[in-house]
């Protein structure tokens, strides 16, 4: 048997435990917005900042918004790492304004819609810089890892922007791979193929090239790293991540050495992956 036609109840024990499947997105959304609130409680209770590196894609921080509003929490001691930004042609990051700008995602899908009493001071909401993307590095690493990391594959099995180093001209080797640090690349022909279908419906203008991205080092330093998945495209990607080799060629594969490793998936990207010859058209099937 193929591991790709696994089931979630076929998966050896110890990888079995790890894993919550749940119905749909919202589901997924409103059980990481509960860890986020506990974890927030609790470093607010013990009078330290709570820091979780945040990605884009993957979550709807909406429902971060209504777990603060629910409980009565405040961000003031919250203090985000998003993973990466896009840059522009001068290796800057893009614009604010720009429709793909993680931090206009931030803002509008999080901070913004909190009271502003409530929100992360302004110093606690990090980006990589591409002009010194060692901050983080050096942050991460003076704080001994953040408490927590949410993220999710892309279709290379990348983590933030780090793609498969043979597509980025990186030492392939496992030990570099492993230790590579923030740091500005020229994102992968495959990872923009994939935003080209599922962020940009096929304005390949409108993408960068480059980011800047976290590195695999400050990630699996991570105190904590929740992985989800909710894309019927993920059903493959994670079997191969936790079940095939540990291996730079899939850099999700190397969070199978994290020891503190939560998933949560939905029951589309749980079930085993179909092949179809002729590609979806993206539309809702009706009987």
């Amino acid at each position: 048997m193929s591991f790709y036609d696994r089931t979630v109840a076929e998966l050896p024990d110890l990888l079995r435990v790890r894993i919550k499947v749940v119905p749909d997105c919202a589901a997924l959304n409103r059980l990481v917005a509960q860890e986020f609130g506990d974890l927030l409680a609790a470093a607010t209770a013990e009078g330290r900042l709570l820091t979780a590196i945040c990605p884009v894609g993957p979550l709807d921080y909406r429902f971060f918004v209504a777990e603060v509003l629910r409980r009565g929490l405040s961000c003031r001691n919250l203090r985000t790492i998003n993973m990466d930004e896009y840059l522009d042609g001068q290796d800057r990051m893009i614009p604010v304004s720009h429709p793909l700008s993680f931090r206009r995602f931030m803002d509008e899908t999080f901070f913004a819609l909190l009271p502003a009493d409530l929100r992360p001071l302004p110093e606690n909401i990090l980006f990589p810089e591409p002009d010194a993307p060692e901050r983080i590095t050096e942050l991460v690493d003076e704080i001994g890892g953040a408490d927590v990391c949410w993220g999710g594959f892309g279709i290379t099995g990348h983590v933030a922007f780090n793609d498969p180093p043979a597509m980025l001209g990186e030492p392939e080797d496992l030990a570099s791979f492993r230790a590579c640090r923030t740091r500005k690349l020229t994102i992968s022909p495959m990872s923009t193929a994939q935003m080209l279908m599922g962020g940009t419906n096929g304005n390949a203008e409108i993408l960068p090239t480059r980011a800047v991205t976290i590195g695999m080092h400050e990630l699996l330093k991570s105190k904590r790293y929740h992985c989800t998945f909710m894309r019927n495209w993920h059903a493959g990607l994670w079997r191969r991540a936790f079940l095939g080799p540990v291996t730079p060629t899939f850099p999700g594969s190397l969070l199978q050495e994290h020891p503190n490793l939560a998933i949560t998936m939905t029951e589309l990207a749980a079930a085993p992956p179909l092949v179809h010859t002729a590609q979806a058209t993206g539309e809702k099937k009706t009987e």
